[in-house]
């Protein structure tokens, strides 16, 4: 394994956390890159397969990292703010809680189509809209935080209670 992924694979699985990866960290790894790139294209051949077999060890480790960090997020674990991929760890808890709404029932299909409230301006959609969205549509409005779900009267009452499990948002 690449060392300085391996140092962060190695401390994201002992972490109860999702670490925040920073700038510098993935730095690190692109100018080890670098400077290998730059002394394999004027090296011998066997140091080029020797490089070219550590450039996709290092892709798999890269790989390795991501699925470990989404499969974290995805079980409910905070995202750091100041990470990297902050973004995108909060946009797996996003498609998370849209998932929840789907498979529950809890929103207000129309075959496959679910009512949506914008509650911001996104694309053609103005503020206030209410629309019927096929599902693939709402769900980039929906990772974008435009819109909300209209949920079936019952659930929300539910929600009031405190009888639905809640997921993350």
């Amino acid at each position: 394994m690449s060392s300085p992924l391996t140092r962060l694979i190695r401390e994201e699985i002992w972490s109860a956390k999702l670490l925040s990866i920073q700038d510098v960290k993935l730095q690190d790894v692109q100018s080890g890159l670098e400077s290998g790139l730059q002394a394999g294209l004027s090296s011998s051949r066997e140091e080029r397969e020797l490089f070219l077999k550590i450039l996709s060890r290092v892709v798999e480790d890269a790989r390795t990292l991501a699925e470990f960090r989404l499969l974290k997020a995805s079980l409910g674990v905070e995202p750091p703010t100041d990470s990297v991929d902050g973004y995108v760890l909060r946009l797996v808890w996003r498609m998370k809680k849209f998932l929840a709404l789907l498979y529950s029932g809890s929103s207000v299909p129309h075959g496959r189509r679910l009512l949506a409230y914008f509650k911001s301006s996104c694309g053609r959609y103005r503020r206030g809209d209410v629309v019927l969205l096929e599902v693939e549509k709402t769900l980039p409005f929906y990772l974008e935080d435009c819109v909300e779900l209209v949920e079936r009267p019952i659930y929300s009452y539910l929600q009031l209670r405190g009888e639905v499990l809640r997921t993350n948002g």
